[in-house]
């Protein structure tokens, strides 16, 4: 039997481990609290500011998001590859949310400034400043994300670590909808939406992210790969063919991403403009984001526990049925209100929360899989196109949502939208993320990676 003694050290090395396991979850995760602050003002309310505050045509707006998407989309590889080549003793991914924060969060409040131009002049300026904030977002955003194949390399406790962060990324999200709408008015005169009001409102949202983003800088350690400590290899189009090529899980991914990211942009940007068109019977926008936003954050420990439980890909079946079912009632009844909230955009928010966790637990997950498979350890490839995919994906959806304003009659200047155009919306919203969601699945369905499979990767790489 083991001495008092030798209890008292196990007991206190278990100790020891969980407060370090703990520290590395929270650490990690109060990262994506910052991320998500910016990411969250642009997806639910920047193309709105664009054509409600600044009065830009939807379609003008719809481009400037668009363009600026696709721009991160496209300068998400190039970061990934030099991230991955970096070397420093703070490791490889960590410095670029300490350096990388502070000219983010300026670049945030340039994002939300309204120069004194017109016409065309306005249009290419605000397109600049999304140019700029976009290419902030990146530096900081892609080594945010690959470092979670530093931290970890259980599939269990990557679960854990993704359910984890997308709680944070969920607070970060209710800020944005509790008080991003009433600060602007409250920093604006007699409580109208002003450029002033964004602009103020931007810059205390700046503030408070730049210091989770240094929070997770100093409370997070990355490990050495798997393999050994050689450098892998950045993003390039050969690299990213060869993965591509060699990795059928990295395929299958990149599909599930883009199917992914298009259905949640099919949700959030017009969220906003479908709350404005029925003023008449709905509550406040921030009322009704705030309730989105409480459910997809009450969401985030039941999936967490459910993919710990019973696997992703269950998980995300179930999420996905749901998320089905309250589409085809918004479609067939309308919206179903209580106290002036949707029903349906509360489902919406709990099923929302699934699908992050899964998709950021199976990123790192492909990255073994992809080494045990070809001997290489494609962090850049695999990292740099998944976040590529995903944003090019948002960037069509939102040149999409533009196009369906215009086309459905919505006019910036009405008070009240038109009857039709509030059903149109709603429609829109009902089916088309149901349906992007529904392919997506049998797309994971496919997906080779399993828990046990990954645990035997681990364990053969370990070696």
């Amino acid at each position: 039997m083991p001495t008092i003694a030798q209890t008292y050290r196990q007991s206190l090395a278990s100790g020891l481990m969980h407060g370090e396991k703990v520290k590395r979850l929270a650490g990690y995760g109060i990262g994506d609290f910052g991320l998500n602050i910016y990411w969250h003002s642009l997806s639910l309310i920047l193309v709105f500011w664009y054509a409600e505050v600044v009065g830009l045509d939807p379609k003008l707006a719809g481009w400037i998001y668009a363009l600026g998407l696709l721009w991160d989309a496209i300068s998400d590889p190039l970061v990934a590859s030099f991230a991955a080549a970096n070397r420093s003793r703070h490791g490889v991914y960590r410095p670029f949310l300490l350096f990388g924060s502070i000219g983010l969060g300026a670049s945030f409040c340039l994002l939300f400034w309204a120069p004194p131009l017109e016409g065309w002049a306005l249009f290419a300026a605000l397109l600049g400043a999304a140019i700029v904030f976009r290419t902030s977002y990146t530096i900081v955003a892609v080594p945010y994300s690959a470092l979670s194949a530093r931290l970890t390399f259980s599939s269990v406790e990557r679960a854990e670590l993704s359910g984890v962060r997308m709680f944070f990324a969920f607070c970060g999200m209710l800020c944005v909808t509790t008080f991003f709408f009433p600060l602007s008015r409250e920093f604006g005169p007699d409580q109208e939406y002003t450029s002033d009001g964004f602009f103020y409102t931007a810059m205390l949202g700046a503030i408070v992210a730049t210091v989770a983003l240094s929070a997770c800088f100093f409370f997070t350690r990355e490990k050495p790969p798997l393999g050994g400590d050689d450098i892998p290899r950045g993003w390039s189009p050969k690299s990213f063919l060869d993965a591509f090529a060699q990795n059928d899980a990295l395929r299958l991914l990149l599909l599930i991403l883009f199917l992914n990211s298009a259905a949640g942009a099919s949700l959030s940007i017009p969220m906003a403009f479908y709350i404005q068109s029925n003023a008449g019977e709905f509550a406040n926008k921030e009322v009704i984001l705030s309730a989105y936003a409480f459910a997809t954050l009450a969401g985030t420990p039941l999936w967490t526990l459910i993919a710990r439980s019973f696997g992703k890909k269950k998980c995300w079946y179930l999420a996905t049925a749901l998320t089905c079912l309250a589409g085809l009632s918004l479609f067939a009844a309308g919206p179903i209100l209580i106290a002036g909230i949707p029903i349906q955009i509360i489902v919406f928010g709990l099923t929302g929360s699934a699908f992050a966790i899964i998709i950021w637990a199976l990123i790192p997950d492909t990255v073994e899989y992809g080494q045990y498979a070809n001997g290489r350890r494609d962090e850049g490839a695999v990292f740099g196109s998944s976040l590529f995919v995903q944003k090019a994906s948002g960037a069509l959806t939102g040149l999409a949502v533009g196009y369906l304003l215009s086309g459905i009659g919505y006019e910036t200047e009405r008070e009240v939208q038109t009857a039709e155009t509030a059903a149109a919306l709603g429609n829109y919203m009902a089916l088309v993320p149901a349906f992007l969601l529904v392919i997506a699945s049998i797309t994971l369905f496919l997906m080779p990676l399993t828990r046990d499979l990954h645990a035997r990767i681990v364990d053969e790489l370990s070696r």
